[in-house]
């Protein structure tokens, strides 16, 4: 995290473009108090734009008003970028204080940033921790919303949202599975689903096969293995009736071979068949490349597709754990299944792939997308943080019996929101 946002706030952190907005940095401690006897110079960088010449020297350098500690001005913010502000002291030439806003046009400045996982495992299935305590987890690392994802199975995910039932969270608790349909070797991750999937050819198997035989009947397959491809027509077919947004997952995992040939991968992305693409997963690089490699080509083609990034988490104490370094960042109007649902399937998210042992990530998606999500990470999400740690911690008490900690998450519920839109200048 940047050291400059432990000693200071710039407020809107987010804004809109087209308006004279005014920009106030906030100290966070006295020493580093704005002094109302000295002058400030206040210099907004774009960072899209060649600065030099008039912009550098006349649209773009304020003088900084001190009150009561803090330094505040305004500016005209013309077009979508991140902007540096530089606060120089006096004459000098060398600033002192960099801190980034950033600003956006309306269509993308309406949304909310959220950051969460479509793509969780619990001990109900292959996992490590039970389904309430994976939920804990998230929140400590900053999710806002998370989905219990596990093999052939709905129920745990009904379960994590049972165990918070009469306690207020901050955070949306998604109902989800793995569907394994019989016979096919594609995984489809039912994210939102208000039923099972997988129960449905439990329940009649026969049934199953009869309706996918109807699909390879009325359906012109191009793909030589017609059962698997027509499976996937049905799981998918089944996902949306229930409400849910059906995920193509991890077709590079190595497990002997590719999970999924490639040539299925590409015709089911070329053909549009699922709502979204699990471009990253819980897997190493290598298989994460690929994905991202086979995305880009398709997408090189003139095909639109939807992209999520999650971990595949089975475990979120263990070490190695991937479960807070993949995920996904979507811009959606609220935080609530459908609204995440529709940001994905109209281009509004992005993956991101965090690697092992190192600061340095990638985000992958548009590049309009991606220039916001990085600005995002390093300025709103580590301190979004800060605020669930909080609360997750007190979800695990509160799953312990600790009565005390259901009156303080209930005082906790609005807190990201209410940073949120103040970070957003709302």
């Amino acid at each position: 995290m940047k050291t400059e946002l432990y000693r200071y706030r710039i407020r809107p952190g987010v804004l809109l473009t087209g308006k004279e907005t005014e920009v106030r940095i906030d100290p966070l401690d006295r020493e580093y108090e704005f002094n109302q006897a000295k002058e400030y110079r206040v210099a907004v960088w774009g960072l899209s734009r060649i600065t030099h010449g008039d912009y550098a020297t006349k649209n773009n350098i304020h003088a900084g008003q001190v009150k009561n500690g803090s330094l505040i001005f305004s500016h005209f913010f013309d077009r979508e970028e991140e902007c540096y502000i530089r606060v120089y002291e006096g004459d000098n030439k060398k600033h002192f204080l960099q801190l980034s806003v950033y600003a956006l046009e309306e269509d993308l400045y309406s949304l909310r940033p959220l950051k969460g996982d479509f793509h969780v495992h619990t001990c109900r299935s292959d996992g490590q921790e039970p389904p309430a305590v994976v939920a804990a987890s998230y929140r400590s690392a900053g999710f806002d919303f998370t989905a219990i994802t596990d093999h052939y199975r709905y129920k745990p995910s009904v379960e994590a949202q049972q165990a918070y039932k009469d306690v207020p969270l901050g955070m949306l608790l998604v109902n989800g599975e793995e569907v394994h349909t019989p016979d096919n070797i594609v995984h489809v991750v039912n994210f939102g689903g208000e039923s099972s999937v997988n129960e449905l050819y439990k329940d009649d198997d026969e049934q199953y096969r009869q309706e996918v035989q109807k699909i390879i009947d009325t359906t012109d397959i191009g793909y030589e293995d017609k059962f698997t491809y027509a499976a996937n027509l049905w799981a998918i077919e089944k996902i949306r009736a229930a409400n849910g947004l059906a995920i193509f997952c991890h077709p590079h995992w190595l497990n002997d071979t590719f999970n999924v040939p490639p040539a299925l991968s590409k015709a089911f992305l070329r053909a549009g068949e699922f709502d979204a693409f699990e471009l990253i997963g819980g897997q190493s690089a290598h298989e994460n490349n690929l994905q991202t490699a086979l995305y880009y080509q398709i997408r090189s083609e003139g095909v639109n597709i939807p992209i999520v990034g999650a971990s595949d988490s089975h475990g979120t104490i263990n070490a190695g754990r991937l479960f807070d370094k993949m995920y996904t960042i979507v811009f959606a109007e609220e935080n609530e299944k459908n609204s995440i649902c529709d940001a994905v399937k109209d281009g509004r998210s992005v993956a991101v792939e965090v690697y092992a042992d190192s600061v340095n990530y990638s985000v992958h998606g548009s590049f309009r997308n991606v220039c916001y999500a990085r600005f995002l990470l390093e300025n709103y999400f580590e301190l979004t943080r800060q605020i669930c740690s909080e609360e997750g911690l007190l979800m695990m008490k509160y799953l312990q019996g600790d009565q005390s900690a259901a009156k303080r998450l209930a005082e906790l519920k609005t807190a990201v929101t209410d940073f949120y839109r103040s970070f957003f200048g709302r």
